[in-house]
Order: structure tokens, then sequence, then C-alpha cells
């Protein structure tokens, strides 16, 4: 029996954690160097919801949500 070699990873999913970090530093850097990106951003606010950010999580989310084997999810619901 052969054993199939495992995928390589891609070049951002590699360096996924240096990505996060600079989307922290940018973030936190906006706001120490720009003091009025947070009233900005504020402004993209309905009730208690953040657009930008819930924009920004769905987009985030999709990836792996897309890789669901639909055909098998009527097996999740059965009793």
């Amino acid at each position: 029996m052969q054993e199939e070699c495992p995928k390589k990873l891609s070049f951002l999913d590699r360096l996924l954690t240096l990505w996060i970090f600079l989307a922290m530093a940018v973030g936190v850097g906006s706001g120490y160097f720009f003091p009025g990106v947070e009233g900005f951003i504020n402004r993209f606010q309905i009730g208690t919801t953040n657009l930008p950010i819930a924009i920004g999580l769905i987009l985030m989310m999709y990836p792996p949500l897309a890789k669901v084997k639909y055909e098998e999810l009527p097996t999740c619901f059965e009793t």
C-alpha cells in the first residue's frame, strides 16, 4: 500500500501568522498615528454592528466554509 505525500501549504497559508500580526500592527499603528481613524470607522456602524468588521469577518470565514461538502449536508440532519 502506497501512501500519498501530504500537499505543501500555499505561500499565504505558510505565512498566515505573519499576515495576522502585520494586520494587527497596521490597525494599531493607524489608530496611533491617525487618531481620527476610530471616529471614521465608527461612522459605518448600524446599531451595534460595525460594517467594516462584519465584512472582514465574512471574507475571512468564506474560504473554509466554501469547502463544505454540500452533498453530505443532509446526513447531518437525519434523525
